[in-house]
């Protein structure tokens, strides 16, 4: 309850004690951090890395906790954007890394999405064809790329086919950007050398090679006769009809390496299907209907 008779001195009085109380729990935060950081490392083997401190799925389980109480007429997208700017600059208390960021002079925006979900004062390498990206975070496991998403249109050599598969060694997509969106936002896809986890609420990427003549209706029959609900967002343009098509599918929910409905789905489709594997895949973002 206010006081009726509260001067403007005494609310900027009051800022300024919430401003450093903030303060001190952003320090007692970067300790606690610290704190984590130690333990992991004694848990983790020696070089574990970005591996041992980045955590999609937990980071992803902060925002929504934190979105779904906030109350008041301050706006959830820049609450998000705050947080991911801390969770941002506690993985680089653990663990130093470098952006590889897809940009061209045409298309320079990845680079601002790769900032505002990995931090504004993150190093960033940018290249311009998103192979290349792939190609540094395989040479670099201490790192993230950020890659436009995938479509059918993009001609060339499909980047994701290069994913390492899950339990592999090598990069694989592990977080969709940005976390708190707008329906209108352009979209990117993270990639590192780390494993996914089930965040509560995801989406699984599956590489998946099939004969050429197999129509999208069969397909969609044996996905859900498997229990995959999956949709086709990429295919790999190959010109030797002699070899399967490449596919990427998003399917709905997590799939593990050893999940049951992977070898269903193959001893279902015969030599049709000669591999299906899980390439990473992301906790599913929080849409925000109000503006920036």
């Amino acid at each position: 309850m206010r006081k009726p008779d509260e001067t403007l001195d005494d609310l900027r009085s009051e800022i300024d004690g919430i401003d450093d109380a903030l303060h001190d729990l952003l320090m007692r935060r970067a300790e606690v951090v610290r704190a984590i950081a130690k333990v992991k490392l004694a848990r983790q083997p020696e070089g574990a890395g970005l591996a041992a401190a980045f955590r999609p799925a937990r980071e992803a389980a902060i925002l929504r906790r934190l979105l779904s109480r906030h109350d008041g007429t301050f706006p959830k997208r820049v609450l998000a954007r705050i947080s991911r700017e801390i969770i941002a600059a506690s993985l680089s208390v653990q663990s130093g890394f470098v952006l590889h960021v897809f940009a061209t002079a045409n298309q320079p925006q990845f680079v601002d999405l790769a900032r505002g979900h990995f931090g504004s004062f993150t190093p960033v390498k940018t290249h311009t064809r998103p192979t290349l990206v792939v190609h540094a975070c395989a040479e670099e496991p201490n790192s993230i790329g950020v890659l436009p998403l995938p479509n059918f249109e993009e001609g060339g050599p499909a980047w994701w086919a290069q994913l390492a598969p899950a339990g592999e060694k090598g990069p694989r997509v592990v977080a969709k950007l940005p976390f708190a969106v707008r329906e209108e936002d352009e979209a990117a896809y993270a990639i590192g050398a780390i494993e996914q986890e089930p965040s509560g609420d995801d989406t699984t990427l599956l590489l998946l090679e099939i004969a050429p003549t197999v129509s999208r209706t069969r397909l969609s029959l044996l996905l859900k006769r498997a229990g995959l609900e999956a949709k086709v967002v990429a295919a790999g343009r190959l010109t030797d009809k002699r070899v399967p098509d490449e596919l990427l599918l998003e399917v709905s929910g997590f799939v593990g390496c050893s999940d049951p409905r992977l070898p269903a789905l193959m001893e279902a489709a015969g030599p049709i299907i000669p591999r299906v594997t899980p390439i990473g895949g992301f906790a599913n973002p929080l849409v925000l209907p109000e503006p920036a």
